[in-house]
């Protein structure tokens, strides 16, 4: 054994050597490959070698090489080592390593990294159309119509005045296209393991926003069932179990009331009724829990309630995605509208102030007439 590796006279916590941070597509990847590998009956060093020649991240073939095959730590304490994957899914993981349930463990892993990793092309593909109604409806017509149309109309060669307005426009749309093509590129490959990303996913579950974040609610759902039937099935008890579960679902409202729950627990009650108690899940899933404690299938009913979230989830995020895309739609067309329309007033007040400049004034009357001649007798 390593001097990393933990015995069962040493329990002390694996000390957190360095950061490896991982975006969701790899972390998919990683979960996806050892859940398979390790069902498959296959070692740690062939899995290893597998990511090397599927070209993965080198950094994390070399740690876990290092860690696993080199100090002989266990897979769970490989990951937290290095800061492998989210706080949360390393302690599932050293969990299910102790009981043997590691294969499953990688594989829904795996299925929510690529689930929020697809939500998040989803999310950023949407946004191309509105980004191209903007470059062509407000940068390209706002030159136009800011052009000299008196001198353009006079001019002999009209196409030769209106290419340095393409140029502009191009060169205003390609210095906007770079922008937002790199905020995307941010955005699809933020960490998995990032303080802020949490924060932020908090506070927008956490707003009263019944149709906009709607998905992000049901979702948080979904994974707590998800982590709570993982964690019983891997040997934790319910009541850390719960814990782990809360912080899984990362929303304000579960975790402010889950101590609720716990504490019934602790007092001898099913963990339905803590539920009952707490108000932290929807209706549904509570009774779904009651009558898989009273049927001694917890575990098989949270699974299921799991999955039928998941889709419900999924659903709501492609009508939410629809309506986002119709409403950008809309913002960009009657944005660029207003535009033109202000643009064109300011050019036919121009217009009409040159015009009132040229007009021939009248001539005013003398202020002192000249006398009348005399009369002749």
């Amino acid at each position: 054994m390593g001097p990393h590796s933990s015995t069962p006279s040493d329990n002390a916590p694996v000390v957190r050597e360095r950061s490896t941070y991982l975006n969701d597509s790899q972390a998919a990847t990683l979960c996806t490959l050892f859940g398979d590998g390790l069902e498959s009956g296959m070692g740690y060093a062939r899995i290893i070698d597998m990511l090397e020649r599927q070209g993965h991240e080198r950094k994390v073939v070399s740690r876990l090489r290092e860690s696993i095959l080199q100090d002989g730590d266990m897979l769970g304490e490989a990951f937290a080592r290095f800061g492998l994957l989210d706080p949360t899914a390393r302690k599932l993981i050293y969990v299910a390593e102790q009981q043997g349930k590691l294969p499953t463990t990688f594989k829904q892993l795996g299925k929510f990294y690529a689930k929020r990793h697809r939500h998040k092309k989803r999310l950023t593909s949407a946004c191309v159309e509105p980004f191209i109604l903007f470059a062509l409806g407000f940068v390209l017509a706002r030159n136009i119509f800011s052009t000299d149309f008196d001198a353009l109309t006079e001019s002999s060669n009209v196409i030769a005045n209106l290419k340095p307005i393409f140029i502009q426009s191009s060169i205003e749309v390609g210095i906007f296209g770079c922008i937002c093509f790199f905020l995307g590129l941010i955005y699809l490959n933020l960490p998995v393991d990032m303080a802020m990303r949490n924060v932020i996913h908090r506070l927008w579950v956490g707003l009263p926003l019944p149709v906009i974040n709607e998905s992000a609610k049901i979702n948080s759902v979904a994974v707590f069932c998800r982590y709570t039937e993982q964690s019983i099935a891997s040997g934790l008890t319910v009541h850390r179990a719960l814990s782990l579960a809360a912080e899984a679902a990362n929303n304000p409202k579960i975790e402010r009331r889950i101590p609720i729950v716990q504490r019934a627990i602790e007092n001898g009650e099913r963990l339905s009724t803590g539920l009952y108690e707490s108000k932290a899940l929807p209706q549904e899933v509570v009774e779904y829990i009651d009558v898989g404690e009273e049927s001694g299938r917890l575990e098989e009913r949270l699974r299921d309630l799991a999955d039928r979230y998941d889709a419900r989830a999924e659903e709501t995020f492609e009508r939410t995605m629809t309506g986002f895309l119709y409403t950008m739609r809309m913002i960009v067309v009657v944005t660029v509208v207003i535009a033109l329309l202000l643009t064109l007033s300011d050019l036919l007040t121009g217009i009409d102030m040159d015009t009132g400049e040229t007009q021939r004034q009248p001539e005013p009357p003398p202020e002192n007439p000249p006398p009348p001649p005399p009369s002749s007798r």
